[in-house]
């Protein structure tokens, strides 16, 4: 009789700390630490993890890349051939591999400052050069490039969320390399405030051309639909 007792009592005990292995697991799962069927299932939603953040870093280079150069034109165009050259360069800043954190947030601040100086040639109402002139085909060419720009921008937002939802420790765990890593959480960060901004820019811009003549091409009108 003791010895089926102790059976028992063993038996249940058993049972009971696989159970609680397999609830701790599941705890971990939910974290992103450890719980994989296989490790070659981990590599492969690893991989894939790392793909799809690496793409995202990349259209969002081509998208910052689009827009520093419709504000160059804009600028351009206007005049304003100091903040031309500020575009100029912070697009320079994104020619080589994958941008840092640091080169990222001299991008946006220089985009946020032709935002306004723009901004403020649009009210004035003209063009700052020796004639007070405006280059309307350069505008036409600035609008082009910004409205691409912007519809890039557009095109990141459904990406952008899951990558928001991951912690600096699960990017890593991905595969990526700490530059990367940190360069998605600015942009996860970062993107949905500089998209609103640019946005804005662009319909002040479509405003103005339209109200001097210039020709607005499509993709400056559509990039602006559902704003």
């Amino acid at each position: 009789m003791n010895r089926r007792i102790l059976s028992v009592v063993v038996i249940a005990s058993a049972t009971a700390l696989a159970s609680s292995a397999s609830y701790a697991q599941l705890n971990l799962k939910q974290f992103g630490i450890g719980g994989g069927d296989s490790s070659s299932g981990n590599a492969a939603t690893g991989a894939a993890s790392a793909g799809g953040v690496s793409q995202l870093l990349q259209n969002y280079v081509g998208a910052n890349q689009q827009v520093l150069a419709g504000q160059s034109s804009l600028a351009s165009a206007m005049g304003l051939s100091g903040a031309a050259g500020q575009a100029q360069q912070a697009a320079g800043l994104l020619s080589g591999g994958t941008p840092s954190v640091s080169q990222l947030t001299q991008v946006g601040s220089t985009q946020q400052s032709l935002s306004q100086q723009l901004t403020q040639a649009f009210a004035n109402g003209g063009g700052s050069s020796a004639s007070g002139a405006i280059d309307k085909q350069g505008f036409s060419s600035g609008l082009e490039s910004l409205g691409k720009g912007v519809s890039q921008y557009s095109s990141l937002q459904s990406s952008l969320g899951s990558v928001g939802q991951m912690n600096p420790t699960s990017l890593l765990q991905s595969g990526l390399n700490p530059q990367t890593a940190q360069a998605a959480s600015y942009i996860a960060q970062s993107a949905p405030g500089q998209l609103q901004s640019l946005v804005s820019t662009l319909s002040q811009a479509v405003q103005f051309a339209t109200s001097h003549g210039i020709s607005v091409p499509s993709i400056a009108s559509s990039a602006l639909k559902g704003f």
